[in-house]
């Protein structure tokens, strides 16, 4: 993996981005095992609130979005939701994101920009990947259907992949349980859970 520009005695901060639509468990139990594998002095659930690659028309508001990871993450000190993304007006584009938190928290932390192995296959979709991979920011996680052995030799070079639970647990197959009235307890956190019924989302 390429040296980040951060000094290497710096505390880590590690950065959990997605659509979060919704939160859910497997998202809760990624974090806290990068935490520990780690070392990282804490983890930010960063919220894109436009991201270029989904149809916003399917989503949640950010609104919602948001104050269910405040819910999900509520009595954890070493969790905390960003909302760098939401005031920037605009697609939520990765390498532009980096480049902000880098001037909010690169004088305190070394960065640690955390990516399924879903979003990795698809790199050079992105905006300018290349300038991404350099950063030597980027944390690899697998996910479930989805092999890292196809990924492209100058993605591997530039990573680092972190093996943590395979856990099949999908913010899609929750909205589709709630379209059909099938529980999600064990599935979201219990306040969670409570939102989504008292918002009447996903319905």
């Amino acid at each position: 993996m390429a040296e980040s520009n951060a000094e290497i005695d710096l505390p880590k901060l590690g950065v959990l981005g997605g659509t979060f639509d919704p939160i859910h468990n497997g998202h809760l139990i990624i974090a806290q095992v990068l935490l520990e594998k780690l070392d990282l002095a804490r983890v930010l659930f960063l919220l894109s609130a436009h991201p270029p690659h989904k149809s916003s028309s399917g989503l949640a508001s950010w609104q919602d979005r948001f104050q269910m990871i405040q819910l999900a993450l509520h009595g954890n000190p070493h969790f905390q939701a960003s909302d760098i993304e939401i005031k920037r007006n605009g697609p939520s584009y990765t390498v532009e994101t980096i480049e902000q938190l880098q001037l909010r928290y690169g004088k305190k932390y070394s960065i640690l920009f955390i990516v399924g192995a879903d979003s990795i296959l698809e790199i050079f979709t992105w905006r300018e990947p290349r300038r991404l991979l350099a950063s030597g920011s980027l944390v690899v996680v697998p996910r479930p259907g989805f092999d890292l052995k196809h990924l492209d030799p100058l993605v591997t070079e530039q990573v680092m992949v972190v093996q943590t639970p395979l856990i099949e647990i999908s913010s899609t197959d929750i909205r589709r349980r709630v379209r059909q009235e099938l529980s999600i307890r064990y599935l979201v956190p219990s306040k969670v859970a409570s939102y989504i019924h008292k918002r009447n989302l996903y319905r």
